[in-house]
């Protein structure tokens, strides 16, 4: 039992620390404007670096089957980047062999208006069918097929 204590502490003393992180400064786009707190799209935002790296990339939708990766220019370790589309991206820089990560949620500038007409046509259809359902069976009229039967009890 002693030496598999001994084990586990020379893997946690042996285990490289990954101490490097990415930071983000979302800009105003005016000198009268008030910085936004978190990153929208077509909005500057800045990332610095704590270490430069040799390679930084942008990946939109990660872990997905379609994943899309983006390179970005990083001269030095602080720079601007200005993201071109909403949704989950990685940062991801490079240095040697070592990779530091952080997501990033990037917000829409404002509503998409495919998700407000989506919104509307299915709000149409589920309360029209349900206004159509109710006027059948409030409307008086008893179909003529079913006036015969018992009910199934």
């Amino acid at each position: 039992m002693l030496r598999f204590l001994f084990v586990l502490l020379a893997l946690g003393l042996a285990a490289p620390s990954a101490t490097a992180q990415i930071t983000f400064e979302p800009l105003p786009v005016a000198a009268e404007d008030e910085a936004p707190e978190f990153p929208i799209q077509g909005r500057p935002v800045r990332i610095t670096l704590d270490e430069p790296a040799d390679a930084v990339k942008v990946v939109w939708r990660p872990n997905s089957a379609i994943p899309d990766t983006v390179a970005l220019d990083a001269a030095g370790s602080s720079f601007v980047w200005t993201p071109s589309r909403a949704g989950v991206a990685t940062i991801q820089a490079t240095s040697g062999e070592a990779t530091v990560s952080q997501n990033v949620s990037v917000r829409y500038a404002g509503f998409p208006a495919s998700g407000i007409f989506i919104l509307i046509v299915a709000a149409t259809i589920l309360f029209g069918g349900a206004g159509f359902a109710m006027g059948k069976l409030l409307g008086g009229e008893s179909p003529a097929p079913y006036q015969d039967l018992m009910p199934d009890t």
